[in-house]
């Protein structure tokens, strides 16, 4: 898939649907895979779609997006807050590859410090 225009919808639309909590799973790929700074590398669309990172949004923004062919980056600036109610707005660089117009792998990179603090 080299549409960016396609792309940038296809995660145009994953970005909305996150942020509302809704039918963002059906953008993604059966075997996509999660890796970056994340604890361990994550492989399939349980695996992803049950990370303890999503009962955490409140919010997010796509800074920026830059698509070129099957590939994208994303900053997204998220609003977070932790399971003893503690408040966090966290930068993330989000890289992306799309396959048969799903979503197919995310390498995500964030403050892992900071996150860390917010989780304590």
């Amino acid at each position: 898939m080299e549409d960016t225009d396609a792309i940038r919808e296809i995660l145009s639309k994953y970005y909305s649907q996150l942020s509302k909590g809704d039918r963002w799973q059906a953008l993604l790929s059966e075997n996509i895979v999660l890796t970056g700074t994340v604890a361990k590398e994550t492989r399939g669309k349980d695996a992803y779609v049950n990370n303890t990172f999503f009962k955490l949004i409140r919010g997010l923004k796509v800074q920026k997006m830059i698509v070129e062919r099957d590939s994208a980056c994303a900053l997204v600036n998220y609003d977070l807050v932790s399971p003893r109610g503690k408040s966090f707005k966290c930068d993330v660089s989000e890289i992306w590859s799309i396959k048969s117009e799903k979503l197919d792998s995310l390498a995500i990179y964030f403050d892992t410090a900071a996150f860390r603090n917010f989780m304590s």
